[in-house]
């Protein structure tokens, strides 16, 4: 018998109400993550990758932001259903995030040991010298140097990749089952952030750690991740493991987003680009969202929802081709 995942959503909606529209910024998205997989969540910007993770967390902005319809199934609890003080125990301690910007993280006021000991005197009441130990530990455990001497500095004595470091140590610090990374090598430059990846990879294999990697970078998407999900305009309209994504891209936006990637050995006198926008975030569409840019629409397609279409082996896209 399969075990089950550690994570399944289902038809998660979360809208953002303001005083004269409803921006639906995750539209009706399942899906699904085991322990010790890494999930990569791809899409252009606004097409609601961070939102989902917020919703996950229960985060979402306030007071706008609602979780409407949908559930959150985290080992076998469903998290739309607990109350807040509930939730409080599953964030910083079973599910983790790492946002993309360590400034926007990280208190400027306080030292980063105090910062990483947060949700160690939180949720598990270490104290004293053992807490300053843990946390020295959980500096050490993503590889910054002399952390007996950096637990006293304040995050601007550090360098971007040491500060996202810090981070990755406050949300690791109670060793969570299941971590959201948000774009976390974003304000990294390449050697750094092959360096974080490299640390993040080890740090899975040693804990069992579940992740869903959201990015834009279909290299890192190739490096880090099992399973790959699409994102387009609120929705899922791809999800495939991540050999079968790059070798057989089933959905028209799925194969522009990889036809938008540079070929460093072609020789191209102009770079792809996907055809016009996305559509408005308030705007309800009847059919497919991405009728509009598809190369080669049918007339269905901006009439009726496409249908989820299994193509073996855990692929799926949402299209009317495929039909």
């Amino acid at each position: 018998m399969a075990e089950s995942p550690l994570l399944q959503i289902e038809d998660l909606r979360a809208y953002l109400f303001t005083r004269g529209s409803v921006v639906r910024a995750v539209d009706g998205v399942s899906f699904s993550v085991n322990e010790g997989e890494t999930l990569g969540l791809v899409g252009e910007s606004g097409c609601g990758k961070s939102m989902t993770c917020l919703a996950i967390m229960r985060t979402l902005p306030a007071p706008s932001g609602r979780i409407v319809a949908g559930r959150i199934r985290f080992q076998g609890v469903d998290l739309v259903g607990v109350s807040e003080a509930e939730m409080r125990t599953y964030r910083g301690r079973r599910i983790s995030m790492i946002l993309q910007d360590p400034n926007t993280s990280l208190n400027p006021v306080l030292t980063v040991g105090e910062q990483v000991a947060e949700p160690m005197r939180w949720h598990q009441q270490v104290q004293g010298k053992d807490l300053k130990r843990r946390v020295v530990e959980a500096l050490r455990r993503v590889k910054i140097p002399a952390p007996e001497m950096r637990v006293g500095d304040y995050p601007h004595q550090m360098s971007g990749g040491m500060r996202q470091r810090v981070v990755g140590a406050a949300a690791l610090a109670c060793e969570p089952h299941l971590l959201l990374a948000d774009e976390p090598t974003t304000a990294l430059d390449a050697t750094v952030q092959a360096q974080y990846l490299a640390l993040l990879k080890d740090i899975q294999e040693q804990a069992h750690l579940a992740i869903i990697f959201v990015t834009h970078d279909f290299g890192i998407v190739a490096h880090m991740c099992d399973r790959v999900a699409v994102m387009y305009a609120g929705k899922i309209v791809e999800t495939a493991p991540v050999k079968a994504l790059f070798h057989h891209p089933s959905h028209p936006y799925t194969v522009a987003l990889l036809n938008s990637v540079p070929k460093l050995r072609e020789r191209v006198d102009r770079l792809y680009s996907i055809e016009g926008e996305p559509p408005p975030v308030d705007q309800v569409i009847p059919g497919c969202s991405f009728a509009p840019r598809c190369p080669s629409p049918e007339e269905r397609c901006s009439r009726e929802p496409p249908p989820t279409m299994d193509l073996g082996d855990s692929h799926h896209a949402n299209c009317w081709k495929l039909a």
